[in-house]
């Protein structure tokens, strides 16, 4: 007569393998989400700081600039300091006078956030999104 051996049949890992499948399949989007709204910090800090910078070249020079190289920055457009954006500004709508638009645009890999395809700061401080007013800030 044999012993009884101990382990595990081949269905219950079966089983156990598809619970686990399931979960990370409901997770990672969750995930993915959480990943990519973290890295807007990345954009904020730049779009921010660009935004300090136009108002210091608006007191030197009583006018606001489109070129982020007249800011300090090593490139027009800029990219921000974790390479997830890259940040380019623009002269204000008609009907503001001497004003500035800054966009971020995610990079590779953010470019898959496409709740906030485009995060924007304005010299009027509107901050503003694909997806709406103040949605991703």
């Amino acid at each position: 007569m044999r012993g009884k051996t101990a382990g595990f049949s081949l269905i219950e890992l079966m089983i156990v393998v598809s619970i686990a499948a399931i979960l990370a399949v409901i997770a990672y989007p969750s995930y993915q989400n959480k990943v990519y709204q973290s890295r807007r910090a990345d954009a904020h800090a730049m779009l921010l700081d660009a935004a300090m910078r136009e108002e210091r070249f608006n007191t030197d020079n009583n006018t606001y600039t489109t070129n982020l190289t007249l800011l300090g920055y090593t490139s027009n457009p800029a990219i921000s300091t974790d390479g997830f954006y890259s940040v380019s500004i623009a002269a204000a709508a008609s009907g503001i006078a001497n004003g500035f638009t800054l966009t971020a645009t995610p990079l590779a890999p953010q470019n898959g956030d496409t709740q906030c395809a485009t995060i924007t700061l304005t010299s009027t401080g509107v901050k503003s999104s694909s997806a709406g007013v103040g949605q991703c800030w």
